[in-house]
């Protein structure tokens, strides 16, 4: 089982990243599956704390203005 703490470390290791992705990839065709296979293996991991992962996820998404799927 993944702690909250442990998974708090990576969302924010995703959060750092976040912006550069978002520089490197414009194009929401380009961008998401470049998200994904970073989030994926977090969301996999997350077991009983998945929703928790998701909603994180889903606002730090919206705070840096990621475009639409």
């Amino acid at each position: 089982m993944t702690t909250r703490a442990a998974l708090q470390k990576a969302l924010n290791r995703i959060e750092g990243h976040l912006p550069d992705l978002l520089e490197q990839f414009p194009e929401p065709g380009d961008f998401w599956p470049a998200f994904a296979g970073e989030a994926d293996t977090l969301l996999e991991s997350a077991g009983q704390e998945h929703d928790w992962v998701a909603d994180k996820l889903e606002s730090m998404l919206a705070f840096h203005g990621a475009p639409s799927p």
